[in-house]
């Protein structure tokens, strides 16, 4: 009898120490996707039956003290007891196509090195029998557009502006899991999701101040690789600094040229002349400030976000900056100084540009920014005989996409595929066709219709060029574009503060990407040193060249 008690302890005490052990922040994780998946799956939870933020930050704090792998499953296993009995689903489709589930990766649910057998069985039968109904924390807000979704938060915005852990994992655990379930492009990030949750935790967990905190929010929110992602607060523009340099400029090439004045008397007061070519700044090259800087830019490509830091790269927090200038083949450092922007009276030129004119008897040019709808019919009469019409995408246009696309197009087409969230299925995006253009269009322009890009190009203005690009005889002719098509779609962390995502996806009706990518020219014109400070528009005059002589 001895013995056998002797070998029943042996027996529990090596089950003890096989159960596996999970650090704190691996508990997290997994809670992280419990509590998201359960929040738009589950019918009780989604309904908004509990206060789910408020579950969430009490297991937070049970979590963390749970020992083991079975100690965390039986945490799990009593919180869907609680949430109660799951009926059996009737109108779910659960033989979704693999091509309308790229975005959805389920497959931690299946993980046995976190989760028990009898746990990822429950979690399975909650995913084929999800909520079907409405859901609380997500819906469609537009009646006559049912594809663009909304999600509907509490703000909590009397928060300190540092506040307490559990604030600070809701904020991560409300972001991630939106963009787990309703990005269309979270399969494209450079980071993928899992990783995502696993590098952002600590820094969520161990911001030691205000601005880590506020740091830690814009990279996660930088994370989704998006153009359409906007995350400013006070702290985040203190990274970047109050202070700024007396003059403008542009990146090219990894090098800063300088190309105009804020305050020209400032500038010249350090001698810093339009032309100056800036190598280094505080002794460090241009190119790794940017590695430094760039984590904090939103942005779909480098291009973009090059082209979006141009007006910040030289803040800083202190008003005298040494920068290295490069001229005839030597360097020379200089010291500037930076100054708060009112100091500068600078008022930007907003010389409005004519809508549409002739650059040459046979060459017209529309300005999509400036063009209006009521105007089409006047521009199209006067440009309907010319040889070809350069359109310059480069700046964000108006409403007046499909208006311009019935002169253009012979027929109404499908010029774009737009999947859109699956509210009913979590993670699975449904496709709706985008079409443009006049059905049997005789008299559509016959004329060359050549379409100007740069990283300027966002947005509306890449789904504009890729319905004008439709046109027969259309060619583009620039540099990368934004690469951030769709809507805009509005994340809301604690404390007040608010991301953003692209929405809806867009594609080509072949299937071909332009989230990242952008729309890729027939006609590459990379920006220069020499064009820019020579004044001329090398894309504009690219087009000319190839209308007048064919190439």
């Amino acid at each position: 009898m001895k013995r056998l008690l002797i070998v029943i302890f042996l027996l529990n005490t090596l089950n003890v120490f096989a159960q596996p052990q999970l650090t704190e922040n691996q508990k997290l994780e997994s809670l992280a996707k419990v509590w998201g998946f359960l929040k738009y799956y589950h019918p009780t939870v989604a309904k908004g039956k509990l206060d789910w933020d408020a579950e969430l930050m009490q297991k937070i704090v049970e979590v963390k003290a749970t020992k083991d792998q079975q100690a965390l499953n039986k945490l799990y296993s009593n919180w869907l007891d609680k949430l109660g009995k799951v009926t059996p689903c009737k109108s779910c489709d659960n033989n979704v196509p693999d091509s309308l589930k790229r975005n959805l990766d389920l497959s931690w649910v299946y993980d046995k090195t976190v989760l028990t057998s009898e746990l990822s069985e429950r979690l399975d039968y909650i995913l084929k029998n999800r909520n079907q109904g409405k859901n609380h924390y997500v819906r469609y807000p537009y009646k006559l557009f049912k594809t663009q979704a909304e999600f509907t938060e509490k703000k909590y915005e009397d928060l300190e502006e540092l506040p307490s852990e559990e604030y600070r994992l809701l904020g991560l655990f409300r972001h991630w899991n939106i963009i787990n379930y309703y990005f269309p492009y979270k399969y494209t990030t450079d980071v993928p999701w899992d990783s995502v949750l696993t590098n952002m935790l600590p820094k969520f967990r161990n911001a030691a101040n205000t601005l880590d905190y506020h740091l830690a929010m814009l990279e996660l929110s930088n994370s989704i690789n998006d153009g359409h992602n906007f995350f400013r607060t006070n702290y985040t523009q203190q990274y970047f600094g109050g202070f700024y340099p007396a003059f403008n400029y542009k990146i090219i090439d990894d090098k800063i040229l300088v190309t105009g004045y804020y305050h020209k008397g400032f500038s010249q007061a350090d001698s810093v002349n339009v032309g100056d070519v800036i190598t280094k700044v505080n002794g460090v090259p241009v190119e790794d400030v940017l590695a430094q800087k760039l984590p904090y830019i939103p942005g779909s490509n480098y291009n973009y976000k090059v082209n979006w830091i141009n007006s910040l790269f030289l803040n800083g927090d202190t008003p005298t900056l040494t920068v290295t200038i490069e001229k005839d083949g030597e360097e020379y450092e200089r010291q500037i100084r930076r100054y708060a922007f009112s100091r500068f009276g600078y008022t930007p030129d907003t010389t409005a540009q004519p809508s549409w004119k002739m650059l040459t008897p046979e060459i017209g040019l529309i300005n999509i920014e400036s063009l209006k709808t009521k105007e089409m019919n006047s521009a199209m009469k006067e440009l309907r005989n010319s040889k070809a019409i350069i359109i310059d995408m480069r700046e964000y246009p108006g409403y007046t996409i499909g208006a311009l696309a019935k002169y253009l197009l012979p027929d109404r087409i499908t010029t774009a595929v737009m999947p859109y969230p699956d509210l009913k299925y979590p993670g699975v995006f449904r496709p709706k066709q985008i079409k443009y253009g006049k059905k049997g269009n005789k008299d559509y322009y016959k004329g060359k219709v050549v379409l100007l890009v740069n990283a300027g190009t966002m947005s509306m203005g890449e789904f504009g060029t890729m319905a004008f690009q439709f046109a027969p005889n259309a060619t583009v002719i620039g540099s990368q574009t934004a690469g951030a098509d769709g809507n805009i779609t509005y994340i809301d962390f604690p404390g007040g503060f608010r991301a953003s995502m692209s929405g809806l996806g867009v594609y080509y009706p072949d299937g071909r990407e332009t989230q990242r990518i952008g729309i890729v020219p027939d006609i590459e014109v990379k920006p220069t040193i020499k064009g820019v400070l020579s004044k001329k528009d090398d894309i504009l005059e690219r087009a000319i060249l190839f209308i007048e002589s064919g190439k």
